[in-house]
């Protein structure tokens, strides 16, 4: 197809951080806002040079809207109206870390620029391989309805040959169109944003005649990024656009936003049937989010405190609480000394929600972070994305505690209420912050000495006291155990279970063929003398374009004894490991004695003390289930969906960032299976380096990918690791995605437990009560207006959804696969 017309689309790739401190690119961003205004005040924006510019995300222009003057805001909007200006509905560029709840508060600021009178109609991604499945039905709810994906196709694959258009189909059914760009960074090395006409000139011509050489690309329009990393916005790139229509009139250039461009694109694509994909856009990149093990679990802690605070501060109000201030030690254990207005609260979850989504952006480190790993910038770099995780999860806990103590005693303290078999004094006060009733594990702290675990059973968003356990007594055992409906059997020299048994059918869970057993560490590294480019030349050729390298794999492994504890109706397995690389790990799998009926989940703690390494490694943990020809269904941000089946072409089959929950459904039964604290996983086997265009995964094994050092900029080059990793699974009869998805939200918004001295008065009945359970899920949140219930529909079919608070029912249509939201008043 010949090409007639180039499109130069003027914008800077925002990162938070990598070319600078993310403590001062923030604020360089939302400079950059008034030096566009300055050169659009300048120049003319009109014409085929004139002036245009897109912000490729929405942050620093929210930002802008906070300070502006009314007169800046509305040049800003006459400049947006005229089609000088464009602003994208993307928050930042993210990665596959954040869940539905944060996707949603960054589209949910999107109507503070509309509110000013400013368009937002597409999203614009850059240098990340992929988004969640689940955004497109998010991104169609806030009023985008076209993508753009300047892809970074180091360390990956994309779909389609870049450029390329298509149609992507959310789970809902509805769809977006996709403009799979060229990667922004083009802009930069054709010479485009240093006004180098020459060099342009030849790469665009370039660029050009290998699209009409394309027999797949029906396009007469090419899209060219005059852009880069951070850069600092000039009019430079307009000399390209007069340059080259003084060498080229029969092939016109101009300006043009992100949205004219989509606009132009879009007409084209009426006349000739693109294809329409549907899937998960698994990111390549996603390896990333093991750099940083201890990080990345800190910021998982970090939004499940924000949900549980969320919550519980929506239960206490719509519980007419009048819990009131009269602790006297500003501290974790004793509660709040004040309580929050209503004021404080939306101020600080608006807090909280900004530090996620700043965590959850793409940029980890510098570009000298791999390079230089003992620089003062690149810890200053890690410190300060650090900060953010840190940041959410300060404020997070200490909301959730607020909110904790406000609902669990919104009637009081109960004084006559005596706690049996407590030794330590009070209960264990557990909230249930679903809509569904829970049966879990909960472990707290007593009193700052020890840690306690029980199981709690709690009704629909509902309190419950639980007795105290004695501390736990352990003996050394050999052979099987047994604890509940299973039985045990545990080989540390092995690295774990080897045997786990459910006798209620004689199923054995765990794969006696497997590498590891389940529950064993694995570290893996390079093979001795590997010739691989990545360890030759440069750590960048670990790429499909050079499968492998090979790795060795070496099983964390013991000498010591088993040791077994029972108690609060639990019985406890531990024991002790070691590899040549990580010198102590410490596991244990707990498992509720009558679980025979109503099955608890089996719980697995992995504490890995690991001291940093350089070179190519990877940590694991093993979970190698006995599941013949499985489909493994992934929970992502707002979906379910099964592994290779309901990908993107070429999306990575290597590796996987999930939410929590991976179910790995069999020929008759299969197991639910969630991680609370590490997101990556590799299926079926380990997988690191194939690059595989097909996933090979004969059996059900899920390897939690804890941590790896398989890069070469941004992330960091080594990492030491002292911390708890934490694991749930149970078999099932059979592996849904709508059981796949509560699984997960269950990991993400487990059961509330404190100790405490008093136990408080129980409430007869939940203030608030939700129909179909069991196909919606439900988020409160504080709002200015009361409190908004959110209804995710998890199942197939529009529903209706019916919810009751005192005594008002209010009755809400849920589309498929959508959402709903419903306002409570609490008075």
């Amino acid at each position: 197809m010949p090409i007639r017309q180039i499109l130069l689309i003027g914008h800077t790739h925002h990162d938070v951080g990598y070319t600078n401190s993310p403590r001062l690119i923030d604020r360089m961003h939302s400079g950059i806002v008034d030096r566009v205004l300055e050169i659009a005040g300048e120049l003319p924006t009109t014409g085929a040079d004139g002036f245009r510019w897109t912000f490729e995300v929405a942050r620093p222009v929210l930002n802008f809207l906070r300070r502006a003057t009314p007169e800046q805001v509305e040049r800003f909007a006459d400049l947006a109206r005229t089609g000088a200006l464009a602003v994208t509905g993307g928050y930042l560029n993210m990665t596959q870390l954040p869940s539905a709840f944060e996707f949603d508060a960054a589209y949910e600021q999107l109507a503070q620029i509309r509110a000013a009178g400013i368009d937002v109609r597409t999203q614009q991604h850059g240098d990340v391989n992929g988004i969640a499945w689940g955004v497109v039905d998010q991104m169609r709810d806030a009023g985008l309805s076209r993508l753009v994906m300047a892809l970074n196709p180091d360390h990956g694959r994309a779909p389609f040959t870049q450029p390329s258009g298509f149609w992507w189909q959310g789970p809902s059914g509805r769809r977006i169109f996709v403009w799979l760009s060229t990667h922004y960074g083009f802009g930069e090395e054709w010479g485009i944003v240093d006004g180098d006409a020459e060099l342009a000139d030849e790469r665009i011509s370039q660029f050009v005649d290998e699209l009409e050489r394309r027999a797949d690309h029906p396009w007469g329009t090419a899209v060219v990024h005059a852009g880069n990393d951070n850069r600092w916005p000039t009019p430079l790139f307009l000399d390209i656009v007069r340059h080259w229509n003084a060498r080229h009139p029969e092939l016109p250039m101009r300006t043009a936003t992100i949205d004219e461009a989509l606009d132009e694109l879009e007409a084209e694509a009426e006349g000739f049937e693109l294809p329409t994909v549907r899937g998960e856009w698994a990111d390549w990149w996603s390896h990333g989010h093991g750099s940083t093990a201890r990080e990345v679990a800190v910021y998982r802690e970090a939004r499940t405190f924000a949900r549980a605070a969320q919550s519980t501060l929506s239960l206490a109000a719509l519980a007419g609480s009048q819990h009131e201030a009269g602790f006297d030690v500003l501290g974790y254990r004793r509660g709040p000394v004040r309580l929050r207005s209503d004021a404080e609260i939306a101020e600080d979850l608006a807090h909280v929600d900004e530090q996620l989504l700043l965590y959850g952006e793409h940029t980890w480190g510098s570009w000298e972070t791999y390079s230089k790993p003992h620089s003062t910038f690149t810890h200053s770099h890690h410190n300060a994305k650090s900060a953010f995780a840190y940041d959410a999860f300060d404020h997070a806990r200490d909301l959730a505690i607020e909110g904790w103590f406000r609902y669990a005693y919104a009637q009081g303290e109960d004084p006559d209420a005596v706690a049996a078999g407590a030794t330590d004094g009070g209960a264990i006060v557990v909230v249930n912050p679903t809509e569904s009733p829970r049966r879990e594990l909960v472990d707290v702290e007593v009193a700052g000495t020890r840690r306690a675990r029980a199981i709690a059973e709690v009704g629909a968003f509902g309190v419950a006291a639980v007795p105290l356990p004695e501390p736990l007594v352990f003996e050394d055992v050999t052979g099987p155990i047994v604890a509940g409906r299973y039985r045990v059997s545990v080989d540390p020299s092995r690295g774990g279970v080897v045997s786990l048994v459910d006798e209620t059918d004689g199923r054995e869970l765990v794969d006696a063929t497997a590498e590891a057993a389940l529950g064993a560490v694995v570290d893996e590294v390079v093979e001795a003398g590997s010739q691989h480019p990545m360890i030759t030349t440069s750590p960048k050729l670990f790429h499909p374009d050079h499968p492998g390298p090979r790795f060795e794999r070496v099983v964390a492994g013991g000498t010591g004894p088993v040791r077994v504890a029972r108690g609060g109706g639990l019985t406890e397995i531990r024991w002790e490991t070691s590899a040549p690389g990580i010198p102590h790990v410490t596991s244990a799998l707990v498992i509720a004695d009558d679980s025979v009926d109503h099955p608890a989940d089996i719980v697995l703690e992995v504490h890995v003390s690991k001291p940093e390494r350089f070179g190519p490694e990877s940590v694991f943990v093993s979970f190698p289930f006995a599941v013949d020809e499985p489909e493994f269904l992934l929970e992502t941000a707002g979906a379910v969906f099964a592994a290779e089946r309901e990908q993107l072409p070429d999306t990575s089959k290597d590796w996987y960032s999930i939410q929590h929950a991976v179910g790995v459904a069999g020929r008759d039964r299969g197991m639910l299976w969630g991680s609370c604290d590490a997101p990556l996983v590799q299926l079926g086997g380990y997988q690191t380096g194939k690059w595989a265009a097909d996933l090979d995964a004969p059996r059900g094994h899920v390897h939690s990918w804890l941590m790896n050092n398989l890069h070469f900029t941004n992330f960091p080059a080594r990492q030491e690791v002292t911390r708890r990793f934490r694991y749930r699974f149970r078999p099932v009869a059979a592996v849904t995605a709508e059981n796949v998805r509560r699984y997960g939200r269950d990991l993400l918004e487990p059961l509330q437990a404190r100790h405490s001295a008093a136990a408080p008065v129980l409430p007869s009945s939940a203030p608030v009560r939700v129909e179909p359970a069991d196909a919606v899920l439900v988020e409160l949140r504080p709002v200015p207006d009361g409190v908004r219930a959110r209804l995710r529909n998890i199942s197939g079919d529009a529903l209706t959804a019916h919810i009751a608070h005192g005594d008002e029912t209010r009755s809400v249509e849920v589309p498929a696969a959508g959402v709903a939201d419903v306002i409570l008043d609490p008075r």
